[in-house]
């Protein structure tokens, strides 16, 4: 696996070979800092006569450092001066300038150069090249600028922040290695895949990539694709954002150059679905979405490359130059057979690897380029809490266990002990590594849901950080009763408003995140969402595998802090010894399993995965059979309003709330 907390973007020759090699070993053995090696900002339009005489290091806490390794003192020093230029002309372009002053301003304080031979040791010299305070923060947002990682400085501020909320809201995000590597490393293979958690940043990074491709191919045609069609919708305004952000002056042609939509489409627009697209251009059938056909995505897929496969190779052109898909998971492999044989030069893939603890396939080799397991949105013990009660590492009876490669691309450093004790450890992440945030407890488990409780913990909130706002907190109810979460619901909002003062955004109703107020919701409309602090309400923590799914989930909502109410004390004991150590050490301590334990887990998991598969037909079937719906013509309209609404699949709740609210049309139509 490539070191995340290295990247070099030098081609290595005689001049650079030998300091290269050292550069690298310092880094993977004795660093924990993010280290970049550069000969050019990263893009395409940047280059110098010297610069494969020539190195430069970047490290958020230390001075942009320029080696010279030839000795060519006037070279070198045109080189030096044409970079620091250009770094001056990108600041200006991304509006830096106002902020971190012009070159003059900073290039003394930010900046050195020397010759290679000056230290004795790669610690020596980077020992020598320390900044901190403003100077720090400064260098920070010059790295982002050469390395295409943009923040927006006027949100961030060039002042170093002095509250522990200010300092991870107002974080320069800087790309790590094997980030960085996906934007801009050449890969070999045609199709090129990440995977990786939840919050690894992913969707931005395809962003950035598509950034890439559009700005530096003329004529190109890229398609963007994912499964959903709201987060299809999502990405298109999304993308037109973060093109302005970025300062994209090649005008977006859409449905020429750049499309962007879900999966299927549309039978008779063909611009509205990569399907759709794909049909048209090869003037294939188009397959509508058929509710006896058990896989319809398989089907129409294979269909499709079968067509395709059987056009005369003499006739046959590419669809598109490149193909970029999201949520990778959401699809199966006959769709990226399909995809690679369309696309002229590239296929670039991104996927969950941890979006369901207990899938069938978890312990399956992970076949991919690059693997994200540093997660940038999520305290690094929070998320170690959220897996552990996840999978039930602290109680007697795991629900999960994985190998020890399948841990390592989660994250996991793991190391065993005699009587089959295990420890697992993650790599500190720069976002979190701050002594305040060390100070702060990452999870604090609660055997009281009261909404005094509640009440409590918002006011302590408020009083810790004086510039907490509504908006900075979700409050989750984690447990399946409807009636039972609206009534708490109704009562706690009303108190929240009485005694708190703040409006609450009830987003199981909303669906969205409203500035200023409080969010309420059950766990369906918090995918993707982040929040500072996270209250999470629960009767007790249950065994079943969709539950501890969830709760491991939405744990992992916070970016600060997470509470965890609990009415029950079942299986609360194990899990609070459990947190404490985390707390403590940074680790979780558990059992390891023996190996009829894993037998036994992997049996069960059988079992519940082969129980879970039944097909959407017969889940439809089941909820029109309770509500006692009959009529075949009735739940042909409903079938089709629920697909042109984008219901999510095997989503019950939203299903049945369709379903009640839209019968009057479908008895009356």
């Amino acid at each position: 696996m490539e070191n995340s907390l290295y990247f070099s973007h030098v081609i290595e020759n005689e001049y650079n070979q030998k300091f290269l090699y050292n550069l690298e070993q310092y880094c993977v053995h004795h660093s924990s800092e993010q280290v970049y090696v550069l000969n050019a900002p990263l893009g395409k339009k940047y280059t110098y006569d010297y610069q494969d005489r020539a190195i430069v290091i970047l490290s958020p806490k230390h001075k942009i450092m320029f080696v010279d390794l030839d000795t060519k003192e006037k070279e070198f020093e045109r080189y030096y001066e044409d970079f620091i230029e250009d770094l001056g002309t990108i600041s200006d372009t991304f509006e830096y300038k106002e902020a971190i002053g012009r070159p003059r301003e900073w290039k003394s304080s930010n900046t050195v150069n020397f010759c290679s031979d000056k230290y004795n040791s790669i610690d020596e010299m980077f020992e020598d090249n320390k900044i901190f305070g403003k100077e720090q923060r400064i260098n920070e947002f010059l790295i982002s600028l050469l390395i295409g990682s943009i923040n927006d400085i006027e949100k961030k501020g060039v002042e170093v922040p002095d509250t522990v909320l200010d300092k991870i809201k107002k974080n320069i995000i800087l790309f790590d290695g094997n980030q960085t590597r996906f934007i801009f490393q050449e890969f070999n293979s045609k199709t090129v895949s990440i995977q990786g958690l939840s919050g690894t940043g992913k969707t931005e990074l395809l962003l950035h990539k598509l950034k890439e491709l559009y700005i530096n191919n003329e004529d190109v045609k890229i398609f963007f694709t994912c499964h959903n069609i709201a987060l299809a919708n999502y990405l298109k305004e999304k993308t037109k954002d973060f093109f302005n952000f970025m300062k994209v002056n090649k005008q977006i042609d859409w449905d020429s150059s750049l499309w962007i939509a879900h999966a299927w489409g549309s039978g008779n627009r063909h611009n509205s679905g990569l399907y759709s697209y794909l049909c048209n251009f090869y003037n294939a059938p188009f397959h509508k979405y058929n509710k006896f056909i058990e896989d319809n995505y398989h089907f129409m897929f294979s269909n499709l490359l079968k067509h395709i496969n059987n056009i005369d190779e003499n006739d046959f052109d590419y669809a598109l130059d490149y193909i970029l898909i999201d949520e990778r998971q959401d699809f199966p492999s006959v769709f990226f057979d399909l995809c690679a044989k369309v696309a002229r030069h590239k296929v670039y893939i991104a996927g969950d690897i941890f979006q369901d603890i207990f899938d069938k396939n978890k312990n399956e080799e992970v076949s991919v380029d690059i693997i994200l397991n540093r997660c940038y949105r999520t305290d690094p013990r929070t998320l170690m809490f959220a897996h552990a009660l996840g999978l039930g590492l602290f109680e007697q009876k795991k629900l999960n266990w994985f190998s020890d490669e399948y841990w390592n691309n989660l994250g996991y450093n793991i190391k065993r002990n005699s009587n089959n004790e295990v420890i697992l450890s993650r790599e500190p992440v720069r976002r979190f590594n701050d002594p305040d945030l060390d100070a702060i407890e990452s999870v604090v488990i609660e055997n009281d849901t009261t909404i005094g409780k509640i009440i409590e913990i918002i006011k302590n909130l408020k009083t810790v950080h004086n510039d907490l706002k509504a908006d900075d907190l979700a409050i989750i109810l984690v447990d399946e009763n409807r009636n039972e979460i609206f009534s708490y619901m109704d009562k706690l909002t009303m108190r929240i408003g009485e005694e708190i003062g703040w409006a609450c955004n009830r987003a199981i109703e909303s669906k969205m995140k409203i500035s200023d107020q409080i969010f309420v919701t059950n766990p369906n409309n918090v995918k993707g969402l982040e929040f500072p602090f996270v209250i999470c309400v629960t009767s007790e923590i249950k065994d079943t595998y969709k539950y501890r799914n969830t709760i491991y989930t939405m744990l992992s909502r916070s970016f600060i802090q997470s509470y965890l109410l609990v009415g029950s004390n079942k299986n609360l004991l194990p899990n609070l010894e459990g947190l404490k150590i985390i707390n403590n050490t940074r680790t979780i301590v558990c059992m390891e399993p023996t190996q009829s334990e894993k037998e036994e887990i992997l049996t069960d998991l059988l079992t519940f995965n082969t129980e879970s598969t039944k097909s959407y037909e017969d889940f439809l079937d089941e909820i029109f059979n309770e509500l006692k719906i009959n009529e075949k013509e009735e739940k042909e309209q409903l079938i089709k309003g629920i697909q042109a609404f984008n219901i999510p699949q095997f989503d019950k709740e939203q299903t049945v709330q369709f379903i009640l609210r839209n019968r009057d049309f479908t008895q009356n139509g």
